[in-house]
């Protein structure tokens, strides 16, 4: 897991002897000189100041020195790679990790300012942890439904303080913080289960700020349950950065969005893994609308695009009649047209826009929708496609059949 003369004219006109003028003369040139000496000084003239020497200039380390450097950023926990000495991507990192902890500015530079810091400071490593701010009220309802192409849709089915539990149509579980582009905190695909932690500090704001990269340390352990209570467990580390690359306009199947288009890439991945992974986040869906996959080679090996936001939360009978005044809508309603629901229940209350009409899988008709829950923060869009069902389901998303 961060620095802002006075000029005495002498009355003139008046006519001296040589003398005179000569005496007159030395002492304008001691005056003078005693103006000099004093100016910009709130000192009273007839005291002299001293002039400090220039600082000697913060000069970079010699390769001995850098190498203890390393060393010593390895003891408290900061991982600058090998102790060799060579400035690196990773030695950089691990220097501004260490100098945004305690209160430097963090150039990521190793100088002689920065070996005396460290040498002065006891040696306690730095806790490593992931970033785990509270789940705003409202932003990942338990029962939400983020459906994606290919059929993969992704559950809600927990928040936890900090932490969202999911699950996946193939089975696979995952545990994330509040930041959808950061890693993982746990997973389970098949026997395979895994954890991992964060280098990146708690109040990292995400996505990140346009033109800033975030630089972080993730270490990952994973072990095969199938092989018992003792099976061997893999640990790897790797080097994130992540950027903001600016908004870009999106269409999906879901709708069109103006996004953030966020990038991070990580090394090294592993093998047959992604390295590069680009996310197309819209701050009113609260969540990535794209995301494509690419290998060490460039080549994209995946690509997920949002098909539909179903929104949990709230009683099984307000869900109903949610979702009834929602299929009245997608009959009735022209595109660009909108009604409001409320529950006569309780408190919630939905607008529900149709947007365009078009012909889907097997001719029958589709409609693009939003729905925005009313009086509510952070506010939350949740985009979707419909298409007519048979019978008693009269709209259906695709993928739920």
């Amino acid at each position: 897991m961060i620095p802002r003369l006075y000029l005495h004219k002498s009355p003139g006109g008046v006519a001296v002897g040589n003398v005179a003028r000569v005496f007159v003369a030395c002492m304008a040139a001691l005056l003078f000189l005693a103006f000099l000496s004093g100016c910009g000084s709130d000192r009273p003239a007839s005291r002299t100041t001293s002039v400090p020497e220039p600082a000697a200039p913060d000069l970079p380390l010699t390769r001995a020195e850098l190498a203890a450097v390393q060393s010593i950023l390895t003891k408290r926990g900061y991982k600058p790679g090998p102790v060799d000495g060579i400035m690196g991507a990773k030695t950089a990192r691990a220097i501004a990790a260490y100098q945004r902890d305690n209160g430097m500015a963090a150039t990521g530079a190793a100088t002689a300012t920065l070996i005396r810091h460290m040498q002065s400071q006891p040696e306690n490593a730095p806790e490593v942890v992931a970033v785990e701010a509270a789940i705003p009220s409202g932003l990942y309802p338990v029962g939400s439904y983020f459906v994606y192409s290919g059929a993969e849709i992704h559950t809600v089915t927990g928040v936890d303080g900090g932490r969202i539990n999911w699950k996946t149509s193939f089975g696979d579980s995952y545990v994330t913080g509040p930041h959808f582009g950061l890693p993982e905190l746990a997973w389970q695909f098949g026997s395979w289960k895994g954890v991992a932690k964060s280098t990146l500090p708690r109040e990292t704001s995400w996505p990140p700020n346009r033109g800033m990269d975030i630089y972080f340390d993730v270490t990952s352990e994973e072990w095969n349950e199938a092989e018992g209570k003792n099976a061997p467990r893999y640990a790897s580390d790797s080097s994130w950065t992540c950027a903001n690359m600016g908004g870009e306009a999106v269409t999906v199947p879901a709708g069109s969005f103006t996004a953030q288009t966020i990038q991070c890439e990580r090394s090294p991945a592993p093998a047959g893994a992604w390295q590069k992974r680009v996310w197309y986040y819209v701050p009113a869906v609260g969540h990535f609308v794209r995301r494509h996959d690419f290998d060490g080679a460039g080549l994209e090996i995946s690509t997920l695009e949002l098909i539909a936001i179903l929104p949990g939360g709230g009683s099984k009978t307000m869900r109903k009649g949610r979702d009834g005044a929602l299929h009245d809508a997608l009959d009735r309603l022209a595109s660009g047209q909108h009604t409001v629901w409320r529950n006569p229940q309780g408190s919630e209350s939905y607008l529900i826009r149709i947007n365009d009409r078009f012909d889907g899988p097997g001719g029958k008709p589709c409609r693009t929708y939003s729905l925005t829950r009313q009086f509510s923060s952070p506010r939350r869009d949740y985009p979707a496609i419909a298409c007519q069902g048979e019978g008693t389901q009269r709209w259906i998303t695709p993928g739920m059949e």
